[in-house]
């Protein structure tokens, strides 16, 4: 296969670290892969804003969560594949019971993250079922946490909407979700797929919001896959 290149977006509260086992695993199943990660700079690291490069043959956009809303136009212009990977068209979307629940619980971390910001990102890593003592090293120092820009984001993500102009540019889309997804239930699916009826899905059946971080062989070889399939 040609050269490929893939840019990564991670979503509220992660860093570009997040990826950090998708490089060995890439070199394993197509040596030929190039990783960029985007840096939102939530605990003080230099923001990143990727690009693709001029010389890659294929290129493919991954986005983690939140990462698919902060992406900028011109990823999706330039993408052959977006792969979305627990993400949403909307985060409040499901029943009017399950809408509720789900802006009470925005609404309460609003509330805490700025007299509590480490505990509210405790809260938030053990339910996105990423291990114990994920990411001590940046929320144990709290003058390296922006909670100012967590903010800004959190609620952004309460209110913002994909658009579907911008969804529609890449030529292929590939739909990835764990079955067992807490934050952003699989059900989120259907919403992307009315966007992108054309879009393939794979669903991991033991997976969790961090499917990325815990799957990441499994992630790439969908990726891969879908790859000899459509390019």
């Amino acid at each position: 296969m040609a050269s490929v290149e893939l840019v990564l977006l991670h979503g509220w509260a992660l860093d570009a670290s997040f990826w950090s086992e998708w490089s060995h695993v890439a070199e394993a199943i197509a040596p030929n892969t190039r990783l960029t990660t985007l840096e939102r700079g939530y605990f003080g690291s230099a923001q990143t804003d990727p690009r693709f490069s001029q010389s890659a043959n294929t290129r493919v956009m991954v986005t983690h969560s939140f990462g698919l809303h902060l992406a900028p136009e011109e990823l999706f212009e330039k993408a052959d594949l977006l792969v979305i990977i627990s993400g949403f068209a909307h985060f409040h979307f499901g029943s009017d019971k399950e809408t509720r629940v789900s802006q009470i619980a925005i609404r309460k971390m609003l509330q805490k993250l700025d007299q509590e910001p480490t505990q509210v990102l405790k809260d938030f890593y053990r339910n996105c079922a990423l291990p114990d003592g994920y990411g001590v090293d940046q929320i144990s120092q709290p003058k390296r946490i922006q909670t100012e820009l967590l903010r800004a984001d959190l609620e952004l993500l309460n209110s913002s909407t994909v658009n579907s102009e911008w969804l529609s540019r890449p030529r292929d889309v590939l739909l990835l979700h764990g079955q067992r997804d807490k934050i952003a239930p699989a059900q989120h699916v259907e919403k992307l797929k009315n966007i992108r009826p054309e879009a393939r899905v794979s669903i991991h059946a033991d997976a969790s919001h961090a499917l990325p971080y815990e799957n990441p062989q499994w992630c790439l070889q969908q990726i891969h896959s879908n790859l000899l399939v459509n390019c």
